[in-house]
């Protein structure tokens, strides 16, 4: 009797479950009644930056305004070993002095050892070092005049080395990698987006 009423118990959930099944596919919701969405395009705000290109590891980074030309600058953000991002490179159109024919602003974290300078070595070559100029609420900042043997150096360079000093630590310098691939190219489209 156990079994009987085990099997009929088995054959009522069989039709109860098809029959319930049966149900939930006739309420289901036409596929056309949902949206699959449009793209909308991302149109910085005043003031905000935006990336114009990628060149390597390098980036062409403008800022939005009111102006027909946006300012721009050939930016990178370096690294500490662990993948930190601890300091930034822009690179700066400027107006020449027959001399310095590019800018570069260094920023470094506030605890940065102002009187200790900052150190910039291109692959093997001689090392030049940079005063801080001033400190805003983001970092201090490096004013570097870059030369046209200085571009030559970064053009044909595999990186270059910037070395800082922390407040806490001073005798512990910290050295910043600047990857020199996609440089010359970045610098090219810099040079390409003034007057335009």
């Amino acid at each position: 009797m156990f079994k009987v009423t085990n099997y009929i118990g088995a054959i009522l959930y069989l039709l109860l479950s098809h029959t319930a099944l049966q149900a939930q596919t006739a309420q289901m919701p036409a596929a056309e009644d949902f949206s699959t969405g449009e793209v909308v395009e991302s149109t910085p705000a005043i003031g905000d930056y935006y990336a114009k290109g990628s060149f390597g590891d390098w980036t062409l980074r403008c800022l939005k305004t009111e102006q027909t030309q946006d300012p721009c600058q050939l930016f990178q953000l370096m690294h500490t070993p662990d993948g930190s991002p601890v300091a930034e490179y822009n690179l700066n159109p400027v107006q020449s002095d027959g001399l310095v024919i590019a800018g570069a602003n260094v920023i470094t974290p506030l605890e940065t050892l102002l009187t200790q300078q900052l150190t910039i070595q291109v692959d093997d070559e001689n090392a030049k070092i940079y005063p801080f100029a001033f400190c805003v609420q983001m970092g201090c900042v490096a004013r570097i005049g870059l030369t046209e043997e200085d571009l030559d150096s970064y053009r044909s360079g595999a990186q270059a080395i910037i070395t800082m000093f922390p407040a806490a630590a001073p005798t512990k310098p910290e050295r910043l990698t600047l990857s020199l691939t996609g440089f010359t190219a970045g610098h090219e489209a810099l040079m390409g987006t003034i007057g335009n």
